[in-house]
């Protein structure tokens, strides 16, 4: 009789346990909550890095925010692989997440590639009210279908935050780009565009440009500000022009998979604490880039000019409409992008 009783509360104690720390996800299946969720992100960028410092940040909120019941495990300087192979990780579930700008998604809908269009944006507001827009979410829902979603709603996560043009002779206006022997990377529509304005743009791998200018196969390159002093490119270009040609963004992305398999909670803290570290990562950008000019200045001289925008937006506007009959985009689609206000 005793062994009959001990099997019951033992039975019973069973049933309690297995009943607990568990709740329903978005799609009602149930979430174990009695031990972390980890998920794994990578970057290719370092850890001491300004954006490595923001995805650190979005593993600590993430953490705070779920009370430890979720933990981001940050994999830096593509220790998970170069950034397509990290993206085909997250489609087959060996990782799940990954933080790159969205340009790197155009396999899953090529419309991305419009935000690498130079002087098509007017700048990071308009890109941002792309981004979050009808336009913007149409492409976010289609990634969505094939099984990557977008944590930063918001689309505040900027990179840069703007870009610059390094150059051996002063480049003041359009017309000084005639005959530039400018870097590129590999971007059909990059060096289309330089083309359209006479430029000759020459694909340079982004580790080799500085060398490529000493050794003077390029006289010009443009990098995102906050960039520049890293790799040292005011050491052998004196002159700095803002030109700012398209903005950029961070997205951080998560397996659409292991997204649904969390809980709404879970869910909308993933997407509040991803647009919580964008906010904080410009305030650590401005920072460090104002640190960066200064040290420019006073150790190389550099010589820093701006440009008319309009200007450059115009003599671009050719190659926007080349890209328009090219068929990479929706008859229409960047006249869309234009104006939207």
């Amino acid at each position: 009789m005793k062994m009959k009783v001990f099997f019951i509360l033992l039975l019973s104690f069973m049933v309690l346990i297995s009943g607990c720390g568990k709740n329903l996800t978005a799609n009602g299946k149930k979430e174990a909550i009695n031990h972390p969720v980890e998920l794994k992100l990578g970057t290719k960028m370092p850890d001491e890095s300004v954006e490595g410092k923001a995805f650190n940040l979005f593993a600590d909120l993430v953490k705070e925010k779920s009370n430890g019941d979720i933990v981001v495990d940050v994999y830096a300087a593509e220790l998970l692989g170069k950034g397509k192979t990290q993206i085909d990780n997250m489609l087959m579930g060996t990782q799940d997440m990954y933080v790159e700008g969205a340009t790197y998604f155009d396999d899953f809908d090529s419309r991305v590639q419009a935000s690498s269009i130079p002087f098509l944006f007017r700048d990071f507001e308009h890109f941002q009210h792309y981004n979050t827009g009808e336009l913007g979410l149409e492409i976010h829902d289609q990634m969505i279908s094939k099984g990557v979603r977008f944590l930063n709603t918001e689309r505040n996560f900027v990179r840069g935050p703007y870009r610059v043009l390094l150059s051996k002779k002063p480049i003041k206006s359009v017309e000084d780009l005639k005959g530039l022997k400018i870097r590129s990377f590999e971007s059909e529509f990059y060096s289309q565009a330089y083309e359209s304005v006479g430029a000759n743009p020459t694909v340079v791998a982004w580790t080799e440009t500085y060398l490529a200018m000493k050794q003077n196969l390029v006289d010009a390159v443009t990098s995102p500000i906050s960039l520049v002093w890293s790799m040292k490119f005011t050491e052998v270009t004196p002159y700095m022009t803002i030109i700012d040609e398209y903005p950029q963004d961070i997205v951080i992305a998560i397996s659409e998979d292991k997204f649904s398999e969390l809980s709404k909670e879970h869910q909308d803290l993933l997407i509040e604490a991803a647009n919580e570290a964008g906010v904080e990562a410009v305030k650590l950008l401005e920072k460090e880039v104002e640190e960066h000019l200064k040290l420019m200045k006073e150790e190389h001289g550099i010589e820093i000019f701006e440009i008319d925008r309009e200007e450059w937006m115009e003599a671009f506007s050719d190659f926007h409409e080349q890209v328009e009959e090219s068929g990479v985009f929706p008859k229409g689609y960047l006249e869309k992008i234009k104006m939207i206000e």
